[in-house]
C-alpha cells in the first residue's frame, strides 16, 4: 500500500511538470514579436531597463532586437515595414520624414532634456582660457553630426554672438569630439552624454557652459521620443496597449531606482561602473503626461529655422489609446 502511495504521488508530480510546461510553451507561442531598433548607448537606457526587469515578457512580448547605428535608417526601417518600434529615435529626424509621408509614424513617450540632468554642456580644454561663449567668436566648435544639432547649437549661441559669421561648427562623430579637441583641432565640444563625462574622468576638458539648450532654447526640450510605425499600431491595438504598458514600467523604474537603472545601463552597453554613476540621465514624459505645448514649439522652432520645409502638427504624432 505504501509503495502504490509513492507511485501516486510520483505520477501526480509528473502530470504536474507536464502541466507546467505546456502552458509554458503555449505562453511562449502565443507571445507577440515585436521588431525592435535601436543603438547601443544611453540614450536607449528604457530599453535596456524593460528588457532586464522581464517588462515585456510580462507584458507577453517577444522582443526580436537589431542594431542601427542612425536614426534616419531606424526611421527608414520602420516606415518600410522592417522594423515595428524605436525606443528612442531623434524628433528631427522623425518630423521630416512624417512630413515626407504623412501618417507613417506614432509616438508613445518622450524623452527629455530638462535642467538638473547635465545630459548636454559646451566643454573646453581643462587649460582653456575661455571663460564663457563670447569668448568663443572666430573659434571652431565641435558638435554631433546632423542638422538639427549644428541648428540648436546656432539657436544657443546667438545669445552671445553671430553663429553665421564669427565661429565655424565642425560637426564630428561624438568618438572624435574629445579627440580633436585636446589636438586642438576645434577649441570646444557641445557635447552630449556620455561625451561630458569621458570627457571629465580623463581630465581633458572643463564644462563652460552647462545645459545650454535647456538654459537658452526651452526647458523641457522633448528631443526624442518612442516610435512604433502607424501601420503596427493600427494592425495591432491591444499589442500597443501592452508595449506602453511595459515603458511606462521602465519609466517608474528609473525614476525611483536611480542606482541601480545605472547598473542596467554599465552591463548592457559595457560601461564602468564608475561612468555609468556619474552619467547625466534622460528625464521622460510617459504617454499620459506628453504636454504638446512644448513638442508643438520645438516643431515650430525647426520650421522657423528651415530644419523641417513646411509646418507640422505635432499632436497627430501622438498615438490616441482607445
Amino acid at each position: 500500500m505504501k509503495k502504490r502511495s509513492i507511485w501516486i504521488v510520483l505520477l501526480l508530480i509528473t502530470i504536474a511538470i507536464l502541466i507546467v510546461l505546456i502552458l509554458t510553451q503555449t505562453k511562449h507561442e502565443q507571445a507577440a514579436t515585436v521588431r525592435l531598433v535601436y543603438k547601443q548607448n544611453s540614450n536607449y537606457l528604457i530599453y535596456f531597463v524593460a528588457e532586464e526587469k522581464g517588462y515585456f515578457n510580462e507584458a507577453g512580448i517577444h522582443i526580436d532586437p537589431k542594431i542601427i547605428e542612425s536614426s534616419n535608417l531606424m526611421v527608414q526601417a520602420l516606415g518600410t515595414g522592417q522594423a515595428d518600434f524605436n525606443p528612442s529615435n531623434s524628433v528631427p529626424s522623425l518630423y521630416s520624414a512624417e512630413l515626407a509621408s504623412p501618417g507613417t509614424f506614432k509616438i508613445l513617450y518622450f524623452m527629455l532634456m530638462t535642467k538638473g540632468r547635465s545630459n548636454d554642456a559646451v566643454l573646453v580644454s581643462k587649460d582653456s582660457p575661455y571663460k564663457s561663449l563670447s569668448d568663443l567668436k572666430g573659434k571652431k566648435i565641435g558638435g554631433p553630426p546632423g542638422i538639427a544639432t549644428v541648428i540648436l547649437l546656432k539657436l544657443i549661441l546667438r545669445n552671445f554672438l553671430d553663429p553665421e559669421k564669427d565661429i565655424q561648427i565642425i560637426e564630428l562623430e561624438p568618438q572624435l569630439q574629445l579627440q580633436a579637441l585636446q589636438a586642438k583641432q576645434i577649441d570646444a565640444v557641445f557635447g552630449l552624454e556620455p561625451i561630458i563625462t569621458f570627457g571629465r574622468e580623463k581630465g581633458i576638458t572643463r564644462v563652460l557652459v552647462n545645459e545650454p539648450m535647456e538654459q537658452f532654447i526651452m526647458n523641457p526640450l522633448p528631443i526624442a521620443c518612442g516610435v512604433v510605425s502607424s501601420s503596427f499600431a493600427e494592425s495591432n491595438p491591444e499589442l500597443i496597449t501592452r508595449l506602453n504598458k511595459a515603458m511606462g514600467k521602465a519609466i517608474d523604474f528609473i525614476r525611483s531606482n536611480n542606482s541601480e537603472s545605472r547598473k542596467i545601463l554599465a552591463k548592457y552597453i559595457g560601461l564602468k561602473k564608475s561612468t555609468a554613476d556619474n552619467l547625466g540621465i534622460t528625464a521622460y514624459w510617459k504617454h499620459n503626461e506628453i504636454d504638446t505645448t512644448y513638442v508643438q514649439k520645438l516643431a515650430n522652432i525647426f520650421l522657423q529655422e528651415r530644419v523641417l520645409d513646411k509646418p507640422l502638427q505635432t499632436s497627430s504624432l501622438i498615438l490616441r489609446q482607445k
